[in-house]
């Protein structure tokens, strides 16, 4: 007990001490994923949106929780992108990213979860599955894109909407950058050791993919890390499509994916979109 106590790091000790109460009530390892999957930035309000035909979007997910977005119209497009970021910040942060993306020809859906930037409610895993299901349904019944002409992008935890997207409704194609295999492997990685068994099933990426039939591309830096390669790479092999691409980006960690200088991050991505 000492030596794990002792490699533990600080942050994933403090979450298991405070959630082992809720072991006799079946919600630590909800407490575990909230604690520690998800690091959200409140915002009661923006800076001025220096973006042309960009406006803030609210929608309601099923389970009463109103979320906040930001819509960025191409309005020659006939495809849009639903954009689920990482789990730091919020949507705002991730708008000269959707610029970049928008710029390439589509109309951007940027999703904020539970509990980020203006949203109501709490994150969790159930509520980023919500968060991406409404998303989805707005994209349809509200800006009028058949799923054909519906495209994911998640990165890092956002990749965990879009598999779960992609593996229950039909979409045009689906990029993921640095993705989690699942929430067991990163409980490894975080330093949970054998007590990896308290997330179970977890963000279960793995078994999601081997349903997915639609495009994907994934892209995932060697020197991730935070989600290591092999997770990408077990993902990749998961995935059912035979439409799949997995590309290495041998000098990137896991933040600095997209300044690769060896790997063209976002003309790799306008490829894809392109075919």
């Amino acid at each position: 007990k000492t030596t794990i106590i002792q490699l533990m790091p600080y942050r994933v000790l403090k979450t298991l001490l405070l959630g082992l109460p809720l072991l006799v009530t079946g919600g630590c390892k909800e407490h575990i994923v909230e604690q520690l999957a998800f690091l959200p930035e409140k915002a009661s309000d923006y800076p001025p949106i220096n973006l042309v035909d960009t406006q803030e979007i609210w929608l309601d997910t099923e389970d009463g929780v109103a979320i906040h977005n930001f819509y960025l119209a191409q309005h020659d497009a006939e495809q849009v992108i639903l954009f689920f970021h990482g789990n730091a910040g919020n949507a705002y942060s991730r708008l000269p990213h959707a610029e970049i993306l928008r710029n390439m020809g589509f109309n951007i859906l940027v999703v904020d979860y539970h509990g980020y930037g203006k949203s109501q409610g709490t994150p969790s895993e159930k509520g980023l599955y919500l968060d991406a299901k409404a998303a989805y349904q707005y994209a349809q019944n509200e800006l009028g894109f058949a799923p054909d002409k519906i495209y994911l992008y998640g990165r890092s935890i956002g990749s965990t909407a879009v598999i779960d997207l992609a593996s229950q409704h039909k979409v045009a194609g689906s990029i993921l950058v640095a993705p989690l295999s699942s929430g067991r492997a990163m409980a490894k990685q975080m330093g949970f050791g054998w007590l990896d068994w308290l997330v179970d099933d977890v963000f279960d990426n793995l078994d999601k993919a081997k349903t997915i039939q639609s495009p994907i591309l994934i892209l995932h830096g060697s020197q991730d890390r935070v989600v290591p390669i092999d997770q990408g790479k077990d993902l990749f092999d998961a995935v059912a499509s035979a439409d799949k691409q997995f590309i290495i980006i041998n000098d990137a960690g896991h933040n600095n994916i997209s300044d690769s200088k060896h790997v063209d991050f976002w003309l790799t991505i306008e490829k894809f979109l392109a075919q």
